[in-house]
């Protein structure tokens, strides 16, 4: 009878291990930083492009009115994610004039969640999470 308490009780806290390890994983890819009912539009130059996991990283160095300069940062969905949307890496590079829409951050620091991005190409790619892929593919049925 003990053995079989103690395997129950082992499953039970297994089971409670694997939840609450995706507790904060939840809580880490929440757009709570960033004011959704806002968006605003930065035109700039690439700084860098970083094409990564768990979030790809945009930073743009803008210029401000009085001639000077700030950089700004946008963050944005995983590789995988941006890439079934029609994404790549080699999309942006260092000197590349842009133009981005963002949800900004609710701190008021230079910070947004990426919305949209018109390359200077002209094309433009869009961060939306669940839209279809790119090349004009129809949507899965």
């Amino acid at each position: 009878m003990k053995a079989l308490v103690s395997s129950r009780m082992s499953g039970v806290m297994a089971a409670l291990l694997l939840v609450s390890a995706g507790v904060p994983a939840s809580a880490h890819h929440s757009a709570a930083p960033f004011d959704m009912s806002k968006e605003i539009t930065v035109r700039g130059t690439v700084e860098k492009w970083l094409w990564a996991n768990p979030h790809s990283w945009l930073y743009l160095r803008v210029a401000k009115p009085d001639g000077t300069q700030e950089v700004w940062g946008f963050e944005g969905g995983s590789a995988g994610m941006l890439a079934r949307t029609g994404w790549n890496s080699a999309d942006m590079k260092p000197g590349d004039k842009v133009t981005v829409s963002a949800h900004p951050a609710r701190s008021g620091n230079r910070t947004g969640l990426l919305s949209q991005i018109k390359l200077p190409s002209g094309k433009v790619l869009s961060a939306g999470a669940g839209a279809p892929p790119a090349l004009n593919a129809p949507a899965p049925k």
